[in-house]
């Protein structure tokens, strides 16, 4: 325990779950909550077992009033030699330096023309800047600063446990400083060609090796602006065509220091072979190409049943059409995929799964459809009317497992709301909480630097907390043939007997039996009573009249 009033974090061991590995402090039993019940969430409370507590992923347990200064008595001793073993780390790192280093071996392939190698104490000396426009000389200078705050980045991390991770978030930070940087000049064909042109036939090895990952990363996010870029600086690059198709496919490539790990140990497969429905969140254009991160979330989804995306392509761009017929397009969409699935699959389960938009969609059509489960990811509690979940709110209806994924620091819902949601559905409800990430469930470079963490790593906890609910829903859930359990012989001869004496009763009144003579003597009796309880009462009110 490294300070007063921390609570003391086990590691579990290599063959857990990938979860267990990243946040096994979140798994750990609260001490006070297991002594004072008024600590717990109202979700803990057994007449609340339609809704699961909450659960938090890399979310710090900070208690009130808790200042972060750490009490040290005057005769404890501090060891300043002894170094505190870094905690272990949750993928291959030999592969992921493998990885991470590919564009640093292959970066002579680059200049395979050029004789005299550049080195980084003289390429600054070398560089001919006669005939620059002002222009260019700014740009120029605003790349060389973003490549050279990565390398210092690099320096720091050097050699460090966490080293590949680390290196990944602040690569990403600096493709984002040069994507905003060539989206001022509007990605110009002309500007960007002299730029790409400069920096391959200029730059020191170590700075175009960083150059090389930048351009890795942004190739799957814009694609076609830097094929667009290299294509036309090939006409005036100095290698040959063997050169440029090098660069190309080591472009392809993008690097993840954790994609090997999260290949290897796949999730399991869940029971009953469901069929996973992914609903749209939007009117998608025929050319739109899908991201890097959400065919990682097909791949990943894949292992656990079948999927079946649902897409709503728009012609000529969509013009025409407003948002509630997209949205009544989308919903009908989702019911007709649904119905195919039934007669193709009878006896499949399926789950809908939605991101955002998607999620309401999803949730819009299990209130009409039936299906085995809902999984909202990025649910918006928030909408144009207000906050969802008021006493009009057909949401509060649906009778469908769902699960409610948010991120901590998102902008169209909050934890808050959501259990006010979860308190009056009548289904039964868990909830995810990704500490740092936004309405997209994307965490936050100043979380994952803290945390240690790529984005691939926390979507697969995710997965696996989407695993966990799914494999609860559907093994609890009882198969159409087992609807109605079996009674036993004793509750069934129960039944018969009471059936029987009702019938004899009924027989009894009809036909005048003792049965009947008790009846209607008792209801005689109860006549007699009445009569002179309205004597007495038309007495009283007489002397008080009189």
């Amino acid at each position: 325990m490294s300070s007063l009033g921390s609570p003391i974090q086990h590691r579990p061991s290599v063959a857990s779950p990938f979860l267990y590995q990243l946040s096994a402090g979140e798994r750990e039993l609260d001490i006070v909550m297991l002594d004072h019940g008024y600590a717990r969430p109202w979700s803990t409370h057994p007449d609340a077992s339609h809704a699961k507590p909450a659960k938090c992923l890399f979310v710090p347990r900070t208690l009130r009033l808790r200042t972060d200064r750490t009490i040290i008595e005057n005769e404890s001793n501090i060891d300043v030699v002894k170094l505190v073993a870094p905690n272990p780390v949750a993928y291959d790192v030999v592969k992921a330096r493998t990885v991470m280093n590919e564009c640093e071996r292959h970066v002579n392939f680059v200049r395979a023309g050029m004789q005299e190698p550049i080195t980084d104490d003289n390429w600054e000396e070398k560089l001919n800047k006669t005939g620059w426009t002002s222009g260019q000389n700014k740009l120029f200078n605003k790349i060389i600063k973003i490549l050279s705050g990565d390398r210092l980045a690099r320096l720091t991390y050097e050699g460090t446990s966490n080293e590949p991770v680390m290196r990944r978030i602040h690569l990403d930070k600096c493709a984002k400083r040069f994507r905003q940087t060539m989206s001022a000049i509007a990605w110009d064909t002309k500007t960007t060609t002299w730029l790409h042109t400069v920096l391959v036939n200029n730059l020191s090895l170590t700075l175009l090796t960083i150059y090389l990952d930048v351009l890795q990363t942004l190739k799957c996010k814009v694609p076609s602006l830097i094929d667009k870029m290299i294509h036309f600086s090939s006409t005036m690059h100095r290698g040959s065509g063997t050169t440029v198709e090098a660069l190309n496919l080591l472009l392809k490539r993008p690097w993840d220091p954790a994609i090997s790990t999260l290949n290897q140990h796949k999730a399991k497969k869940l029971p009953n072979s469901p069929l996973l429905l992914l609903t749209p969140s939007s009117a998608q254009h025929q050319s739109q190409s899908q991201s890097r991160r959400m065919k990682f979330w097909h791949s990943q989804l894949s292992n656990m049943g079948k999927v079946v995306p649902v897409t709503m392509h728009v012609s000529s761009g969509g013009s025409g059409v407003t948002l509630s017929q997209c949205l009544e397009h989308m919903i009908g969409a989702v019911k007709s995929k649904i119905l195919e699935l039934k007669s193709q699959y009878t006896n499949r389960p399926i789950i809908l799964i939605g991101w955002n938009v998607g999620a309401l969609v999803a949730c819009q059509v299990a209130l009409t459809d039936i299906v085995s489960g809902v999984v909202c990811l990025g649910f918006p509690s928030m909408g144009i009317d207000g906050i969802r979940g008021m006493v009009e709110d057909p949401l509060l209806d649906s009778k469908i497992p769902t699960l409610f994924v948010i991120g901590q620091d998102s902008s169209v819902s909050n934890q808050d709301d959501i259990e006010d949601i979860r308190e009056h559905m009548k289904a039964e409800t868990s909830l995810v909480v990704v500490g740092g990430a936004d309405e997209f469930l994307r965490m936050s470079r100043t979380k994952k630097k803290l945390e240690g963490l790529t984005q691939s790593m926390v979507d697969r906890c995710i997965q696996d907390e989407m695993f966990e609910f799914l494999h609860s829903v559907l093994t609890s859930t009882p198969s159409p043939k087992t609807e109605k359990p079996a009674t036993t012989e004793s509750e069934s001869s129960k039944k018969k007997d009471k059936k029987k004496k009702v019938q004899r009763d009924l027989i009894g009144d009809l036909r005048g039996t003792p049965g009947s003579s008790k009846h209607s003597a008792s209801q005689s009796s109860m006549g007699q009573v009445s009569s002179f309880l309205f004597q007495i009462m038309f007495k009283l009110s007489m002397n008080i009249l009189t």
